[in-house]
């Protein structure tokens, strides 16, 4: 009987030291720091790198900001540096730019990674980039700018920012993935203006570069035709009014 409750006492003091060592590991903090990887290639474009349409941010232009597992923000007031949290399961999420912005030299870069914390331990979290909208180029052919001597299109958004493309703009804009439309005004050789109706295109994909290329192929004709990466259309203009 004395051996049993022997037995038993030990037994309840291992079980009461495995507690008290999970509950001060739960307890006890960990250390982590952060790196930042941009994913620069872009679909569908011969230049295939961001950094050909806009100047790149740097790792420190990034915002950072850890979720725990009960949906809280805790701010990274040292992105740099080692930050100290509970040990628990985490998210970190790191932007830069914003959707909601449109335009020239507009980019947004935005990625998250998931990781943990041990106590005692120091992590390292690489958090993986991407550009989180998509971009939008205009392209003319060799015939085109012969035949006219001006033109000047405008693009809309899904959200319903206009971007001004005239003729000597060469830059790329960049839009919110899913929607844009585009009109314009072309002025020929023979000094008529010609309206070029609008043009909706969807299912635009973040990431992806998307060219808009007009072509006059018979120099002298009504008919131009625009090209949206894979996607040819002519577009005949001889029933638009032209304004002498």
């Amino acid at each position: 009987m004395k051996k049993t409750i022997k037995a038993l006492a030990l037994a309840l003091a291992a079980l009461s030291l495995v507690l008290s060592c999970t509950k001060s590991s739960k307890g006890e903090e960990g250390f982590v720091s952060f790196q930042i990887s941009q994913d620069e290639e872009v679909a569908l474009v011969t230049k295939s790198s961001v950094g050909s349409f806009t100047t790149l941010p740097s790792p420190d232009d990034f915002r950072l900001v850890i979720v725990n597992s009960s949906d809280e923000e805790i701010p990274v007031s040292d992105p740099k540096g080692l930050t100290s949290l509970p040990a628990g399961n985490y998210t970190v999420k790191a932007s830069f730019g914003s959707t909601s912005e449109e335009g020239f030299d507009k980019p947004c870069f935005y990625g998250e990674q998931t990781f943990s914390i041990n106590g005692g331990q120091t992590s390292a979290v690489t958090v993986k980039t991407s550009l989180a909208n998509a971009i939008v180029r205009f392209e003319y052919s060799e015939n085109f700018r012969k035949y006219y001597t001006d033109y000047s299109f405008t693009l809309t958004s899904g959200k319903g920012t206009q971007i001004q493309f005239p003729a000597s703009e060469t830059r790329a804009a960049f839009v919110d993935a899913y929607l844009i439309k585009v009109k314009g005004s072309l002025t020929s050789q023979g000094g008529k203006t010609q309206e070029f109706p609008e043009k909706e295109y969807k299912g635009l994909d973040a990431a992806t570069c998307y060219t808009l290329r007009f072509d006059a192929s018979n120099v002298g004709s009504s008919i131009v035709t625009i090209s949206f990466n894979d996607t040819v259309e002519d577009v005949d203009l001889g029933e638009t009014e032209l304004n002498d």
